[in-house]
């Protein structure tokens, strides 16, 4: 028995099996029965009447599968079938907004993290402060003064105004964060 069928003009090969059929025919097929599950879902077709115009679909290509094989598949992917025609039924906002709700909430998680960082950060700016306010700091900046350190130190711990504005705009942010805490 011959495993070559002559059809309208063509040789057909009648053992193939779905797994045997080209990505783009199986590609064809699933987006037929797809069709076909929607038309089941939206018209109330029988099983078997959807099966049918998968199988028109199929047969008006030539493309020749097992019937059965075919009708398997159908029903094993009814599901993923469903599961997609529900997520298309989805307005897309609801998924930016999802996406909002999503960044805003990893936002605010870095957010809290980056307050609390800060809060216990405080110590250090007391410790800097209380240098500031010390007679070392003074003896420090005499010596800057007279050249005494390199002129390429970074000596911004040295400049009146540089700590001074830092510890102002320090207690401003403590206020505001003080008063989200309250």
């Amino acid at each position: 028995m011959s495993k070559h069928k002559m059809v309208d003009g063509k040789l057909l090969q009648m053992n193939k099996r779905y797994k045997n059929l080209k990505n783009r025919q199986k590609d064809k097929i699933a987006g037929w029965m797809y069709e076909a599950y929607k038309k089941q879902m939206s018209e109330g077709l029988s099983n078997d009447e959807a099966f049918a115009l998968v199988m028109d679909k199929i047969n008006e290509a030539q493309i020749w599968v097992p019937e059965y094989e075919v009708e398997q598949k159908y029903n094993s992917m009814k599901k993923r079938f469903k599961d997609r025609m529900a997520a298309e039924s989805i307005p897309q906002h609801i998924y930016q907004m999802e996406a909002i709700l999503d960044t805003a909430q990893l936002k605010m998680d870095a957010l809290e993290q980056r307050i609390a960082d800060y809060k216990e950060y405080q110590a250090k700016i007391q410790e800097l402060e209380s240098y500031y306010t010390s007679q070392q700091w003074k003896d420090d900046f005499a010596m800057d003064e007279e050249g005494k350190f390199p002129k390429k130190l970074k000596k911004g711990v040295l400049s009146e105004d540089g700590i001074y504005n830092m510890l102002e705009r320090n207690k401003e942010i403590m206020k505001i964060l003080d008063g989200f805490d309250s």
